[in-house]
């Protein structure tokens, strides 16, 4: 309703105003690690492609995959950058470990792990191990720890404006426990993100490839 009725010149600004409510992207991107000149980065539920955009202006030598489960992907992207990404709407992380690629040096995780049911988070997580295909890489994870106002904002705006009812937010203890049971031996090193946009935090994982 709301691209409806504000277009496509408008839609993406009050949209940014209005995610600026729950997070500060330029913050996230701050967090990223170093990338070299030619990365390969997976954005796993990558949505509108608002965070990509600051990303690919700050890294002019990378590309990136996006995969979401929706049909609607990367609408928010700018023109100039969009022939550096490829979109895959419609794909699940099953769907793409069956398709040859190479594997990222960069795996972006972003608001996505409070979308996915509690059931399914460890099923998550194993598809994504699939898709490495027991090669080493790096694993960004960016959510919201519970018990803050604006994690209790987020939550019933997901609920209520996006329509996810199966929303629920997972701390960062839960998610390291999660990446941990499917990539033994990952290392976790927190980032600056919780102490200055708290609640968003983000969590850098360096995945070893398996038997080293």
């Amino acid at each position: 309703m709301a691209r409806a009725i504000l277009g496509q010149r408008w839609f993406p600004v009050v949209g940014g105003w209005y995610r600026a409510v729950f997070v500060d992207l330029e913050r996230v991107v701050d967090c990223l690690p170093e990338l070299p000149a030619g990365a390969r980065i997976l954005d796993i539920g990558g949505g509108d492609g608002q965070m990509i955009n600051i990303l690919l202006a700050r890294h002019p030598q990378v590309e990136i995959t996006m995969l979401d489960l929706s049909p609607s992907l990367g609408s928010f992207l700018r023109p100039e950058l969009r022939e550096r990404v490829r979109l895959l709407p419609a794909t699940s992380l099953r769907d793409y470990a069956k398709t040859a690629h190479e594997v990222p040096n960069l795996v972006i995780i972003g608001d996505v792990i409070h979308h996915v049911p509690v059931a399914r988070r460890t099923e998550f997580f194993a598809d994504l191990r699939t898709v490495l295909r027991g090669q080493a890489t790096s694993l960004f994870i960016k959510d919201l720890e519970p018990g803050h106002f604006r994690s209790t904002l987020s939550l019933l705006a997901d609920r209520y404006v996006s329509g996810d009812k199966l929303v629920s937010l997972a701390s960062r203890e839960t998610v390291t426990m999660l990446v941990r049971e499917a990539f033994p031996g990952a290392e976790v090193r927190p980032t600056r993100l919780f102490d200055v946009d708290c609640p968003n935090y983000a969590l850098l994982f360096s995945i070893k490839a398996e038997g080293s």
